[in-house]
């Protein structure tokens, strides 16, 4: 078939892991397709996370117009949240497009696709899938079809890093990683596809879980069991550029194809918890009964969530958790606020501002909007934003003292849209990116900066935008592409319009044409050659 678009999705894949692959020789697949296309690093959204940057991915938008900010979306007027899903998405995805132009797609894994819609094709949701759901592929048939040929369908991984078990982490991930490619060719081959959308999520899981093992800087490496271990990590990198090596041939020499990840990756090293930083600057006060001074007392003397994370790697005697989707997690975290010191015990009618989230998002307690909210709309609300930015931007790193906080936006600079009342007010990045404010869960740790504990590898603004095919310009590096470019990027070279409120641009025009880049997650005006 002409014009045939192959996505493939490497969840968290960064050029500062890659590259060193390809030099190594451990990527033959993806070294050519590097070599002989068209190469980006790939700019994505605040926050940089899986729901929000994927969707933003295939709608050409940013979080203001689509509705996906976050992995949870707050109901309006409560502290209530909801795991966001495909029915929240205010916006169509490329494949949407296509099937109103005729073009038939494979859509596997990509995530915010859950509950999965009737499309013009198939589509199997992602990782987001509630688990025990058997809902998560249409059309109906298709899922008992795969699993009569490939057995039970893997939707969760569930590894977690403990000494000693490496192995059963990069096993799990292999297992993934052969399973879905079989499936994916299975569907290649069986239908009459146009347009096929796959994502990769171990990519992501195995740079959280194992980034000290590759890491010889990282604070938690550990020479011995890196030695132990190293080619393992590699072996899992090696699976990967195998399966985009066979659904490359499968898809055929005319197809557009394109490696692409939400974000980057990096080391881990510190904790940032934002509501003690906020406590400490009185923007957020706590209650004064009985009940919250137990819990307060009990916070000081240590029993938080990170006490307990740590107590349980201790005693645990296995090094997996429960395969679950996003739901359950949701009420894990609830049931652990009820727990430990949480947004049950603040005293609103003294609070600001708050921290909800990971990577930097700071909410105003704002009168209309909050259930208790104490600032006013308009100049009061500016007031306050500008004083907490000058804070921010004050608070020193105590390990360098240099500054501890890089980008700061208020949240008109990033989004735009019917959505941005969703967003958060204060939106900002460590200016060391080793730093990651977190926000699981209400109150992390009694610290502001601790030791971070669990994964040691963390997101960066870029990922990786790599284009391969007879319409792609071979060794072109670009200087900048933004997330928001994939969608109109691919519907273009699929021959179809680009949809006029896309936020993104085509970064594919031809041999000649340069590329102007203005989208509203990026104010700087870039341009460079064609891809």
């Amino acid at each position: 078939m002409r014009n045939r678009v192959l996505m493939i999705g490497l969840d968290g894949m960064t050029f500062d892991v890659l590259d060193p692959l390809i030099a190594e020789g451990r990527t033959p697949h993806l070294a050519r397709l590097v070599s002989e296309g068209a190469r980006a690093p790939l700019e994505t959204i605040f926050p940089p996370l899986t729901a929000a940057a994927w969707t933003s991915a295939v709608t050409g938008k940013n979080p203001g117009k689509h509705g996906i900010l976050e992995f949870f979306l707050r109901r309006p007027g409560t502290f209530e949240e909801m795991a966001v899903n495909q029915r929240l998405r205010d916006s169509r995805a490329i494949w949407d497009l296509l099937g109103d132009a005729g073009i038939r797609s494979i859509v596997t894994n990509v995530p915010c696709t859950y509950p999965p819609e009737a499309i013009n094709g198939v589509m199997i949701s992602d990782f987001l899938t509630p688990g025990g759901r058997r809902d998560f592929v249409t059309p109906d048939g298709v899922l008992d079809e795969i699993e009569r040929e490939f057995g039970p369908y893997r939707l969760h991984l569930a590894g977690t890093y403990r000494k000693g078990r490496i192995d059963e982490v990069v096993d799990e991930l292999i297992d993934e990683i052969d399973y879905k490619t079989r499936v994916n060719l299975y569907l290649m081959g069986r239908e009459d596809w146009g347009a096929c959308f796959t994502h990769v999520w171990g990519t992501d899981r195995i740079q959280h879980e194992l980034w000290h093992v590759v890491d010889p800087t990282h604070p938690r490496h550990d020479a011995d069991e890196a030695r132990g271990h190293r080619d393992r990590v590699m072996e899992y990198w090696a699976r990967v550029d195998e399966s985009v090596g066979r659904m490359v041939e499968a898809a055929g020499p005319g197809t557009s194809t394109f490696v692409v990840s939400d974000h980057g990756f990096g080391p881990l090293h510190k904790y940032c918890s934002f509501n003690v930083w906020l406590m400490q600057q009185g923007m957020l006060a706590l209650k004064r009964d009985a009940a919250t001074m137990v819990k307060r007392l009990a916070f000081a003397l240590g029993v938080t969530p990170e006490f307990a994370f740590k107590l349980s790697r201790r005693v645990s005697a296995g090094g997996a958790k429960a395969k679950r989707g996003v739901t359950a997690d949701r009420t894990a975290r609830g049931k652990l606020n009820k727990l430990f010191l949480s947004f049950n015990n603040v005293d609103w009618s003294r609070t600001t501002v708050y921290s909800k989230g990971n990577y930097g998002q700071l909410f105003v307690n704002l009168r209309g909007r909050e259930p208790f909210g104490t600032v006013a709309p308009g100049s009061e609300y500016e007031r306050v934003r500008d004083q907490l930015i000058r804070e921010l931007r004050a608070i020193k790193d105590p390990a360098t003292g240099k500054p501890l906080i890089g980008d700061v936006f208020k949240r008109e600079e990033l989004f735009h849209g019917r959505h941005v009342e969703n967003a958060p007010d204060v939106c900002f990045l460590p200016a060391d990116m080793r730093y990651i404010s977190i926000g699981d869960m209400d109150f992390t740790s009694n610290r502001f900066i601790v030791d971070a504990f669990g994964i040691s590898g963390g997101h960066r603004m870029h990922g990786v935008f790599v284009a391969h095919g007879p319409a792609v310009q071979q060794g072109v590096r670009l200087d900048h592409a933004h997330i928001t470019d994939l969608a109109p990027t691919m519907l273009h070279l699929a021959g179809q319009p680009v949809v006029d409120d896309m936020d993104g641009r085509v970064l594919a025009t031809g041999e000649t044409t340069h590329v102007s880049i203005d989208t509203a997650n990026d104010r700087r005006m870039q341009s460079g050659p064609s891809a």
